[in-house]
């Protein structure tokens, strides 16, 4: 059976979540399950509009058969334009890619702090 990934993307990343759970055929224990994360976390993603560390998205988008980019709802350039835009950083991309788990998890924490202070700093200055 197909799995089903379109969501609205003006949903919540906790609505997309459980959609694309739903629509994988999966309960919230059986996701915990699959990705080593705790029913109750799965749970608290679908409530709140936090989004888990980078480390976790990508458990989850593996899981639910998505890429992150999906899950969270972002709005993509296609890779050849994204390589001709960003040369130097698809390179990086890319070099990322072949650390080992543990050093891209380590990464991906540093980068999820810089673009959560970014995103309070233009929250503070919207209001």
């Amino acid at each position: 059976m197909p799995r089903k990934k379109s969501v609205q993307p003006d949903h919540s990343f906790g609505d997309r979540l459980a959609s694309m759970r739903r629509a994988a055929g999966l309960s919230q224990r059986q996701l915990a399950k699959q990705t080593g994360v705790s029913q109750r976390m799965i749970a608290y993603y679908e409530t709140r509009a936090a989004l888990p560390p980078g480390h976790v998205l990508a458990t989850l988008a593996d899981a639910l058969g998505a890429c992150v980019d999906e899950l969270v709802g972002a709005k993509t350039l296609k890779p050849s334009a994204a390589r001709k835009a960003h040369p130097r950083l698809w390179q990086r991309f890319q070099q990322i890619d072949k650390l080992p788990a543990r050093e891209r998890r380590e990464l991906f924490s540093v980068i999820d702090a810089f673009l959560e202070r970014h995103r309070l700093a233009l929250l503070a200055r919207a209001s």
